[in-house]
């Protein structure tokens, strides 16, 4: 090697190196809570997605089958004699009671199950799921697509039948979304705004 100037090393001090840690850590956190409302955000959406194809493939099958198609939702942490389907069976509670002599079981459950089925043999089960994030109507419901399309909401407690789906755990900054059916068996979107 000839001798000559000596090589002026490169590299980053100490203070630049603090600088740029201080600058990720001040963007990470504005990042991190826009991140969080987004997952839920999608979240939302996606519970909303799916609650629409569910109604909206009852109704096609009825349609097809020219039959009556029961789309029926059992609500969470109420009591019923009636067992959901089994793969909405997670976290079951069974009381069984005695009155009269006879002994019967009542059956609680967590979080919303829905399942669609014919009328005429409600055990033959066509499609099942669960949500946690129905908050309108807060008890069981259910309705009816008949085989020409349109809606039966007799087993809904309003007319047009409204199903809100909020986020969970609920934040403030997110609107619930509705998703109303009338009795044609339309189904519309109804956001609300904060």
């Amino acid at each position: 090697m000839p001798a000559g100037k000596p090589r002026k090393q490169r590299g980053f001090t100490l203070i630049e190196l603090l600088i740029t840690l201080m600058i990720a850590a001040i963007i990470a956190m504005i990042a991190v809570p826009k991140f969080a409302t987004f997952v839920v955000r999608q979240q939302l959406a996606s519970d909303v997605n799916e609650m629409i194809s569910v109604l909206s493939f009852a109704r096609s099958e009825a349609i097809k089958q020219r039959t009556d198609i029961d789309v029926m939702f059992s609500s969470p942490d109420t009591t019923t004699a009636n067992r959901r389907p089994e793969s909405c069976r997670s976290n079951e509670v069974a009381d069984t009671t005695g009155e009269g002599g006879q002994e019967s079981t009542r059956y609680r459950y967590s979080g919303w199950c829905y399942w669609v089925a014919t009328s005429t043999d409600t055990d033959k089960v066509l499609r099942v799921g669960q949500l946690s994030s129905i908050t309108t109507p807060e008890q069981a419901f259910s309705l009816t697509f008949q085989g020409l399309g349109d809606a039966s909401l007799e087993g809904c407690p309003s007319t047009p039948c409204d199903i809100t789906i909020s986020s969970n755990p609920q934040k403030d900054a997110i609107a619930p979304i509705t998703l109303s059916v009338n009795t044609t068996g339309s189904i519309r979107r109804k956001e609300s705004f904060l």
